[in-house]
């Protein structure tokens, strides 16, 4: 009998789609053995990715930074990055992908549904990407001898819904030959993760519902909505006529701003609000605010606030970004993504994020602050203290583990020069070597332009004699 069989015939047998409530799988009652396997994600798709704008933006922009990263190995002593040949599984996981597209696939899975799979195909060469709503997660109670007992996970029962076909029979794979990646853990359960849609599913709705509401506004109230009052008693007859007619003329957003004609003794009131009036802006940012901090995504980056002090703001936001989100996302990744590789001894796969564009400013922030210790080296290896001590101290930022006994001599040494813009700028000026040569200076003032063209001073009087007598005067 196959492993799958054995598993799904146990009666004490868990599957993940039990425990929570914000679970994309679910379980018919009559078969509490296997699961039947709902198709939630494409509803997830069509509800929060297709349908909302701030989920789309949100959306794209953690898929685009996420994926700009690249694989490497680093060293865990001296933390140094390299690569070699064995990271070309995740360099190209499949005819005609790079890594940028396996992160882009598995951050797509991880929104929508909160976990992602990759099979590595034995004997293919390639990585396959398993859809998070046909896969159930398989795993089996462990006693411990002494006591005890805890969940081991055993494998995956992937499976398509009845109504889709050409898609194959259901199929178990191992827990060694499939990547789960699941960031944010499920609270209720024991190996599955949750999507950040989760919490904020009801702003989504809302945000639906307002560009919903929109849209009807626009349709059938873009001019003012009217009480129209006769002073004598109508016909139910006249009273539909009239309505019919004044929709059919005013109604709508291309009749707005009409001049509207009424019969006599009718009397048209106003009633409604304008979008202004209710304030649609507002209360539709709100929304989107909470749904951008769920997504961990800065408003600006989207295009949702405007930018600060000549586009600081977007580097500030870019970085915050990078820091709170896509770090401990790559972190992540890297970990569940290692037991594809032959990782070295001593190592972990690791990323780099040197070739980010927009996480140039960081780097340059981070290379300032290497200066910044480089410096503080030189100057305690040049105080006496020995090279093993001056690191140890800059980088635990304890001066009392500093031991005299070096080779460097305070004073013996030249100046260093701060690379780095000091606190009060100004232009300081030494007095250059007495044996480098001087420039020649002219014997002419510099005023005339060198060519000694300047005219001859003359006396006062004599410019007065010259002035008179142009004037006619004796």
């Amino acid at each position: 009998m196959r492993l799958v069989d054995r598993l799904l015939s146990r009666r004490d047998g868990y599957w993940e789609g039990l425990a929570s409530g914000a679970a994309i799988l679910s379980t018919t009652y009559a078969s509490p053995d296997r699961e039947t396997v709902r198709p939630q994600l494409a509803v997830w798709a069509q509800q929060a990715h297709a349908n909302s704008s701030v989920v789309f933006s949100a959306m794209l922009t953690r898929m685009s930074l996420f994926c700009e990263v690249s694989f490497k190995f680093q060293a865990k002593d001296d933390k140094h990055l390299f690569g070699n040949t064995s990271l070309a599984k995740l360099e190209e996981p499949w005819p005609g992908g790079a890594a940028g597209d396996l992160l882009a696939r598995m951050e797509q899975d991880v929104s929508l549904a909160g976990n992602a799979y990759i099979w590595d195909a034995p004997g293919e060469g390639r990585l396959v990407r398993k859809r998070p709503d046909w896969t159930t997660i398989i795993s089996e109670l462990v006693q411990v001898p002494g006591g005890g007992q805890y969940r081991r996970k055993l494998g995956y029962w992937v499976e398509p819904p009845k109504t889709v076909t050409d898609q194959g029979q259901g199929e178990f794979y191992p827990a060694d030959e499939v990547v789960h990646w699941a960031p944010i853990p499920d609270p209720v359960a024991e190996f599955r993760g949750m999507s950040w849609l989760t919490p904020v599913y009801r702003d989504v709705q809302g945000d639906d519902g307002m560009t919903t509401y929109k849209i009807k506004y626009l349709d059938h109230a873009a001019s003012p909505n009217l009480l129209i009052k006769y002073a004598q008693k109508l016909q139910p007859g006249t009273v539909d006529r009239i309505r019919e007619r004044v929709n059919a003329r005013y109604g709508g957003a291309a009749n707005a701003f009409k001049t509207l004609v009424l019969d006599q003794g009718a009397d048209a009131t106003v009633i409604g609000s304008n979008l202004q009036q209710m304030d649609f802006s507002n209360v539709a940012a709100a929304g989107a605010e909470r749904i951008l901090a769920a997504a961990g995504v800065p408003g600006v980056l989207v295009g949702l606030e405007p930018l600060r002090g000549a586009g600081r703001g977007y580097q500030e936001s870019m970085q915050k970004f990078a820091n709170i989100w896509g770090r401990p996302q790559w972190r992540s990744v890297c970990g569940a993504l290692s037991q594809l590789l032959d990782v070295p001894a001593g190592n972990r796969l690791w990323f780099d994020t040197s070739d980010i564009a927009a996480l140039q400013d960081g780097e340059m922030e981070r290379g300032q602050a290497a200066l910044v210790r480089a410096q503080a080296l030189l100057a305690l290896v040049q105080a006496g203290y020995t090279h093993e001590s001056a690191i140890a101290a800059v980088d635990a930022m304890d001066l009392s583990q500093l031991q005299a006994g070096g080779t460097g001599t305070p004073g013996s040494a030249a100046p260093v020069q701060h690379m780095l813009g000091q606190q009060q700028p100004g232009a300081t000026a030494e007095p250059l070597p007495p044996t480098l040569p001087r420039l020649p200076v002219g014997s002419t003032s510099p005023g005339d332009g060198g060519n000694g063209t300047r005219p001859t001073p003359r006396p006062a009087a004599a410019r007065r004699a010259i002035g008179a007598g142009a004037n006619g005067h004796g």
